[in-house]
């Protein structure tokens, strides 16, 4: 044996070991895609950086907030994850405005980013003139999921109102089914509050009344009766949804055992993990209502700054990553998102996503969710509220329109 060759073999393989570690662009991403269809969204981007000579850390939490409390925990320490799951809330403002966050003008400018995002998904995501977040997909909270075998066996047709709305649910009822499965979690059950306010005002009452918090917005009688409409969806759910998660509530629908679901388009993808077809298995439609309207929620990847250089390039990586419109269009297939580019090719997504994409491109349509239109803490007392009012049936919907006033006049 050449015990020279073998020597001279084994150092040219320690440097090739030594530049592929170099050059492995690492991301350590803290995140809380735990359901079965975010977990396919999360490992589809996980998968693309990998395709393209990435190390990928996975740093998962239990949820939004404990991932939140974990990043900001990282950062105070001098560790700080690469990417941070979120949504462009108080929270991303306050970590971009603190000099926590990097931003990503150079690659926006360069790939021309602002003229495929949506202006409102744009404004989100830039603080003090700075892109501070990169969108994963879009949604919009304000949806309805129906059993199309419950609703076919009963006759039922999609509802094209609130009335006709109650009137299927009466129906499932009466037929002993569980006619809205609702999660017994706080954000779930103000969603279904804040969704009748949107429903019943439309966009314009609701950038009045959340937005800029004008006082006679607050007076309008839509509050009190989006109030009543709440604690009527109260009277249909099943006696075991306190503290159900929102994935287990969407199996009621998938399953079955209930006919409908307030819940974000993030339920679609339990849908298609289910193997369901939408339109077929399942049907959808946005909260009716005569004032079309599409509630945002955006999902995001905030950047905390990194000493390290390995990582920086691996920020930039995941950045190209998921501004890759293949990438953001295979996301959508499995996670039940909009894509954040309008470039992206949606001509092979289901009914249900292109009844989100039409919402969308109409102009005047689309809101900011009640999670980004409120700051932090206001957001966090109207929870407070809501689930008061669901769980207290002696809270008058005048008390409750008190309360919610001085919330939001609290500021």
């Amino acid at each position: 044996m050449n015990f020279r060759y073998l020597s001279s073999t084994m150092a040219l393989l320690g440097l090739l070991a030594a530049s592929t570690s170099a050059y492995a662009q690492t991301v350590d991403v803290q995140q809380y895609w735990t359901s079965a269809s975010e977990s396919k969204a999360m490992n589809t981007i996980a998968d693309a950086y990998k395709a393209k000579g990435g190390k990928w850390i996975d740093s998962p939490s239990a949820d939004f907030d404990s991932t939140l409390a974990a990043a900001t925990s990282r950062i105070a320490g001098g560790e700080p994850a690469s990417a941070v799951l979120m949504t462009p809330s108080a929270a991303m403002r306050d970590l971009a405005k603190s000099g926590q966050l990097r931003n990503f003008d150079d690659m926006a400018a360069a790939d021309g980013w602002q003229k495929v995002m949506p202006p409102l998904v744009w404004d989100k995501l830039n603080v003090d003139g700075h892109l501070v977040g990169l969108p994963v997909g879009i949604h919009a909270d304000n949806w309805i999921w129906y059993s199309k075998p419950l609703f076919d066996e009963l006759k039922i047709e999609e509802p094209k109102s609130l009335d006709e709305m109650f009137a299927a649910a009466d129906k499932l009822k009466t037929a002993g089914h569980t006619a809205f499965a609702v999660g017994g979690e706080p954000w779930q059950e103000v969603t279904i509050l804040t969704n009748f306010i949107l429903a019943l005002g439309g966009p314009e009452y609701w950038n009045e009344l959340f937005v800029k918090r004008d006082p006679e917005a607050m007076k309008s009688p839509i509050i009190p009766k989006a109030f009543e409409l709440y604690r009527k969806v109260s009277t249909y759910a099943d006696p075991a949804s306190a503290g159900r998660s929102w994935n287990d509530t969407t199996n009621m629908v998938v399953t079955g055992k209930a006919g409908m679901q307030f819940m974000g388009d993030w339920a679609r993808g339990e849908f298609l993990a289910a193997n369901q077809v939408a339109g077929k298995d399942f049907g959808c439609l946005l909260v009716p209502t005569d004032k079309p309207a599409y509630a945002i929620i955006v999902d995001i990847f905030a950047f905390p700054l990194n000493s390290d250089e390995d990582r920086i390039k691996g920020q930039a990586m995941l950045a190209e990553t998921v501004m890759d419109p293949a990438i953001e269009a295979k996301i959508a297939a499995v996670k039940g998102s909009v894509p954040s580019r309008s470039d992206v090719d949606t001509s092979t997504l289901d009914v249900c996503a292109a009844k989100g994409v039409k919402a969308l491109a109409t102009p005047g349509v689309a809101v900011s969710g009640t999670y980004d239109a409120l700051p932090g803490d206001l957001n966090g007392q109207m929870t407070d509220l809501a689930t008061q009012f669901w769980t207290d049936p002696s809270m008058t919907s005048e008390a409750a329109v008190e309360r919610l006033t001085a919330i939001l006049q609290s500021e």
